[in-house]
């Protein structure tokens, strides 16, 4: 087992790094854990032949001082770009224009630059998948799948809210464990779709409102650089995905393009894949910025906290960390 240390995050999202970010800013010790070989969560980018996609978080805003840092600093740097301030609206078959409004920030190289940047010079351990949490004397302890522990004094968890209580029903009260019960999120598929021409369009992204089967459409190589291979990828919405979300990623894959050519015209495909996200948006969110418990000494933060939104996520994991300073 590892040296205890003043915290343990289960959970390498924006809001666990944000928030281990700010407490070893303050002087604490931390380890953030993940079960994924990267860190992120949604803000996810795939290598997807010659292409780097974004398939889950599309883009970010910056309304607050806190975050508006983090992006003036990756404007400074170039890892962070405007992408627009205006994405038109699919409605009844039309797409309608929208005047320009708060700018929409991408990362070139694609929106997981974000949550690295975050992690920099923290200790984040990945593949590290936790089946269980217990409270010893010396502090919460992690049992992972592969058999390492891994201890900290004080528990912030960075998961879904029903991962989060099936990993600490019983570390929380009751009271607690029915208010974090209340906040839930909701799934999608994506769809990454790899062209050998690009659409002969002016839109970089459309907003659907009302469509059978899609919510967000992105030319997804607008975010990158100049000769970025064209991409699209398009997300679900809540109806199509709830009536499809256990069918094969290959039946998903198949049934999707036919809906986007339907959509869009013919596609000159040279790669495509479907991608599942089982909690890709806050549907009923907690209504607070985070949760903390401090005579247990256990927290929790994330975008469902209070509604979604990169930015949200950010301000979750670092106003918890403020809190508890």
């Amino acid at each position: 087992m590892n040296e205890p240390t003043d915290f343990l995050v289960i959970g390498a999202g924006l809001a666990g790094l944000a928030f281990a970010r700010q407490v070893q800013a303050a002087g604490a010790t931390v380890q953030v854990l993940d079960k994924g070989r990267g860190v992120g969560g949604r803000a996810a980018t795939r290598r997807f032949g010659a292409a780097r996609v974004d398939h889950g978080a599309q883009f970010f805003t910056a309304r607050s001082p806190e975050f508006q840092a983090i992006v003036d600093a990756g404007l400074a740097e170039g890892w962070v770009k405007e992408w627009y301030r205006s994405i038109p609206e699919w409605r009844d078959g039309t797409i309608h224009p929208r005047p320009d409004g708060h700018p929409r920030y991408a990362c070139p190289e694609g929106i997981s630059a974000l949550p690295k940047h975050l992690a920099e010079g923290l200790t984040v351990i990945t593949e590290a998948e936790v089946q269980g949490i217990s409270w010893e004397d010396i502090g919460y302890v992690a049992q992972a799948k592969d058999g390492r522990q891994f201890a900290g004094t004080t528990l912030i968890l960075n998961v879904p809210p029903v991962q989060l209580l099936t990993l600490a029903s019983d570390l929380v009260t009751p009271e607690d464990a029915t208010l974090l019960a209340t906040a839930t999120l909701e799934p999608c598929w994506a769809l990454l779709a790899l062209l050998e021409t690009d659409l002969a369009v002016d839109w970089p992204a459309l907003e659907l409102t009302n469509h059978p089967v899609f919510s967000w459409i992105a030319r997804d190589h607008t975010k990158r650089g100049p000769g970025a291979p064209p991409a699209l990828v398009a997300h679900t919405g809540p109806a199509w995905t709830a009536a499809h979300l256990e069918e094969s990623q290959a039946t998903v894959e198949a049934a999707l393009i036919a809906e986007l050519e339907t959509l869009l015209g013919p596609l000159a495909l040279s790669q495509s894949q479907a991608h599942r996200w089982r909690y890709a948006k806050p549907l009923t969110a907690l209504d607070q910025p985070y949760f903390w418990d401090g005579a247990r000494q256990i927290g929790a933060c994330g975008d469902w906290c209070e509604g979604g939104r990169v930015e949200g996520a950010y301000l979750s994991g670092h106003r918890l960390a403020l809190a508890i300073e």
